[in-house]
């Protein structure tokens, strides 16, 4: 189905779905774009969408077919627990809105390349919200990776870890979560991607439930990835953490002239050292 021709300088119509953490961080960030408009939310509980809705000056709904009817939504922004992305992001597709959609993508693979064929199938954009690649730290870790102060990279460690989340039950089941390994550890998946600019031919992993024995979804992931290069990357993510620990990231890459660190505790976030020095960053944090 074609969209909908619009004039040039019209804003774009968005519906966001999902009104929990997420929902309503997209729900603020939609509000700071001038170039769109955002105009329905939908949740299944209709009480607690409509008091979201009325914060923001928007429609509610909690049935996705009420939005996708009209006309004047572009965009669909999906918001709701990773279990449900593929059928929301194929729906919305085929009814001829853009996607974008939370990471990640989807629970499989076969429900990811089902929802990039919709994409294709549809002629409509569609993209994963990997937050990282535009987080200002990690902007600059890239930037001085394109700049080629440290060489080729090589070898990278990430790790990323807090409590195991509880605000909604969903996360600690691993039937609509993934676990930690597909809910957590794909932010630095993602990134690493981005870094070494190659496709990964080779990985080794291990998942296990460490703590929360008590749960499906498992709370510690250590993956290896072989970039084709050559360069080797290990991830580790946790959710096998005491409450009172800080959620952290740490981030290193070894190239062959050089090293970045980082680390979100650390008051200096980023550190470059090469041959000839040491040098320090510490990038704006973001807005909201």
């Amino acid at each position: 189905m074609r969209l909908e021709v619009r004039l040039l300088g019209d804003k774009l119509g968005v519906a966001v779905l999902g009104y929990g953490f997420m929902g309503t961080t997209h729900l603020s960030a939609w509000k700071l774009i001038d170039q769109c408009e955002v105009k329905a939310v939908m949740g299944r509980t209709f009480p607690k969408v409509k008091a979201v809705a009325e914060k923001f000056g928007v429609t509610a709904y909690n049935r996705v077919e009420d939005i996708l009817k009209r006309n004047d939504i572009d965009i669909v922004d999906i918001c709701t627990p990773t279990y449900t992305h593929a059928e929301y992001a194929i729906r919305s597709m085929d009814a001829g809105k853009h996607v974008f959609v939370e990471k990640p993508i989807a629970l499989s693979l076969k429900e990811a390349d089902a929802i990039i064929d919709a994409s294709k199938r549809n002629g409509v954009k569609f993209m994963v919200g990997h937050v990282l690649r535009f987080f200002p730290e990690y902007m600059k870790i890239k930037e001085l990776i394109d700049q080629g102060l440290i060489g080729d990279p090589v070898i990278a460690r990430t790790f990323r870890g807090g409590p195991i989340p509880e605000w909604s039950p969903w996360f600690l089941d691993k039937e609509k979560s993934g676990g930690v390994a597909i809910d957590l550890a794909i932010h630095d998946v993602d990134f690493l991607l981005w870094c070494f600019g190659e496709e990964v031919e080779r990985v080794y992993a291990k998942v296990r439930k460490l703590v929360h024995t008590d749960i499906s979804a498992e709370d510690f992931a250590i993956i290896t990835m072989k970039f084709r290069g050559g360069g080797i990357a290990f991830v580790e993510a946790n959710w096998a953490l005491p409450k009172k620990f800080p959620f952290t990231m740490k981030f290193e890459l070894d190239g062959t002239k050089g090293m970045i660190l980082s680390d979100n505790q650390s008051t200096v976030p980023i550190k470059l050292i090469t041959n000839e020095g040491v040098e320090s960053f510490s990038p704006e944090t973001l807005p909201w």
